[in-house]
């Protein structure tokens, strides 16, 4: 019996039979376009929004405090700001991607993301325009981030969509992983500011290569003398009435505001608790191991168990991954609540756009995917800001912890309301259409 490795599954007769047009005939597409696919989803999200500025938040956290005379709620301000600016364009985001296609809102905000990024340098104490340029980040990072790199897939992917898009956030998961450690070497070796501009120029040259390998299926009206796909799906309309739609807004809004709010605090918290600055560092490349295999296992789980289902298990992880940071003072058992915190931020980005496309379809995909995506960013708003708010009145982060706990248990709950999927046969005819264009 010969054995089967679950990415061979993408290049298997048996995805691709689903791919046909309405006149029964196979689709030109190679198995290479499928890894294509794959593969440029990988890479952007690699050099994206998340690795390159979310991450290596708290890497400049403490060199811009001590510089400035900034507390941690400050130098935080950029995180959540970057944040705001993203929660509020992804609907936008959504709808350009409807309207102009995936891969030329993604190029062209990759290269104003990483301008914006080199442009940090500039800093000069300001904190107008400390604010304003991560805002700034935000807005044009929107597209570089899992809102454009995976809108894509389920175009391409149907009964192996969720293990597509986990082989794709290992692209995320790699570079949370190397990001950081990147940035403090950049930090300690050249200074902040050298920091900021290098990995603003690696972001465009890694988007530019990323661009260059995705393909999209749908046709946009933008596109001379081509008609635009209509897919099938629950209609905007319908869809902005629908509970399903503002429950997964809130549940990402709730999961978010507790995993995310980490990011910039976490080294700080390794600092505090009498670890040495390397150390620190560390606890970021760990949650980064721990939202890589949190892709990977959560697309994997989805694609054969009730998404809400997966998400309650993760969220409930995550939960018990901050309960072990606040109360756990051993340096490997602060790594392994590092890691289950990067577990349950790795489930997050699967199943927004799994459980937009199973709920929903591919009709308004962009649009409703932006606004399911805005939940999770203004979750990543409010929860840094509270964090380090917290922290400036009391001196500890005790208690915080304790409620963001609580709140991915609220999250769990809210997640199990969803109900069923929409029928087996919607979905075919999802790509029955995107076949046929």
């Amino acid at each position: 019996m010969t054995v089967r490795l679950p990415w061979q599954a993408f290049f298997s007769k048996t995805e691709t039979s689903t791919m046909q047009t309405k006149n029964s005939q196979p689709q030109s597409a190679s198995r290479w376009v499928y890894a294509s696919v794959i593969l440029g989803a990988a890479i952007g999200m690699l050099a994206g929004y998340a690795p390159l500025f979310n991450a290596t938040a708290g890497v400049f956290l403490q060199p811009l405090a001590q510089e400035f005379g900034w507390g941690r709620s400050e130098a935080s301000l950029s995180y959540a700001s970057s944040m705001f600016g993203l929660a509020i364009v992804s609907p936008l985001v959504g709808t350009m991607m409807d309207r102009f296609g995936i891969r030329r809102v993604i190029a062209l905000s990759a290269l104003l993301f990483g301008l914006a990024t080199a442009g940090m340098a500039l800093q000069d104490g300001s904190k107008a325009m400390w604010v304003g340029l991560s805002v700034v980040i935000g807005i044009f990072g929107a597209a570089t981030s899992v809102l454009g790199y995976l809108a894509v897939l389920p175009q391409w992917f149907d009964r192996r969509l969720g293990l597509a898009l986990g082989l794709a956030m290992c692209g995320l998961g790699a570079g949370t992983v190397l990001m950081p450690n990147l940035a403090q070497y950049l930090v300690s070796t050249y200074g902040w500011r050298t920091a900021y501009v290098s990995l603003g120029v690696a972001s465009v040259g890694l988007s530019m290569l990323a661009c260059a390998l995705l393909r999209e299926r749908i046709k946009t009206a933008s596109v001379a003398n081509a008609p635009k796909a209509v897919a099938s799906g629950m209609p905007l309309a319908e869809a902005l009435r629908s509970y399903r739609l503002w429950a997964i807004w809130g549940v990402f809004v709730l999961a978010s505001s507790a995993t995310l709010s980490l990011g910039p605090h976490l080294p700080a918290m390794f600092a505090d608790k009498g670890f040495s600055l390397q150390d620190a560092a560390r606890s970021a490349s760990m949650v980064g191991v721990g939202l890589l295999v949190g892709r990977v296992l959560t697309g994997v789980l989805i694609d054969h168990i009730h998404a809400p289902f997966v998400a309650c298990v993760f969220f409930c992880g995550g939960a018990l991954g901050i309960y072990l940071l606040g109360a756990g003072h051993d340096y490997h058992v602060l790594l392994l609540a590092s890691a289950l915190i990067g577990l349950t931020i790795g489930a997050e980005g699967d199943l927004i756009s799994y459980l937009v496309r199973s709920y929903f379809g591919l009709r308004a995909f962009g649009t409703l995917f932006g606004i399911a995506f805005s939940g999770y960013g203004f979750g990543a708003v409010i929860g840094p800001i509270g964090l380090g708010a917290w922290f400036d009145r009391h001196g500890n982060y005790d208690a915080a912890l304790s409620l963001l706990s609580c709140m991915l248990i609220v999250a769990a709950m809210l997640t199990l309301s969803l109900g069923r999927y929409r029928s087996q046969s919607d979905v075919r005819a999802d790509m029955s259409e995107l076949a046929s264009t």
